[in-house]
């Protein structure tokens, strides 16, 4: 994806973009544009949804739903947020399949044979979220996870 297309729909300044790879569409599941910016940019960032529909209008494949996962590097860590408001998630604390995806990537452009780190998302948000990621190289490729522990937000029933 060109970046000028991306960099509007987030509300990151390109000024302060740093990372190594340009905005980059990848999956283990589900698509999620992957955008490396500075930590000033992450806390900075905002969706904005007429542009988030421009992008997925001249993207066919995106199916209407646009992804974008926005990550900060801290040492080995990351920091996150991730926006897809064409989905109905303007945005979300703790996205799993997205932190797998970043770790498979990572994964691959290293090289290695396993990594493991902690992604932080959703403080913006007021929901901050504390993820165990990990990727490794197995027989039949690459595989990630991502684990940590949750807080019950409300209980419900339903009689059939």
């Amino acid at each position: 994806l060109d970046q000028d297309e991306v960099y509007p729909d987030t509300g990151a300044q390109r000024q302060v973009r740093f990372g190594a790879y340009l905005p980059l569409c990848a999956s283990v599941g589900v698509d999620f544009v992957l955008v490396e910016v500075a930590p000033e940019a992450l806390a900075k960032a905002a969706p904005d949804i007429n542009a988030y529909r421009r992008l997925a209008a001249g993207n066919p494949h995106f199916e209407g739903r646009l992804s974008i996962f926005l990550y900060a590097s801290e040492g080995d860590d990351v920091r996150a947020r991730m926006f897809a408001p064409l989905a109905g998630t303007w945005e979300d604390p703790a996205t799993g399949s997205a932190n797998a995806t970043l770790a498979a990537l990572r994964l691959r452009l290293s090289g290695g044979d396993a990594l493991a780190y902690r992604a932080v998302q959703g403080v913006e948000m007021r929901r901050p979220s504390h993820l165990a990621v990990r990727a490794w190289r197995g027989s039949d490729g690459i595989r990630a996870s991502v684990g940590g522990t949750c807080v019950a937000m409300f209980r419900g029933s339903i009689a059939l």
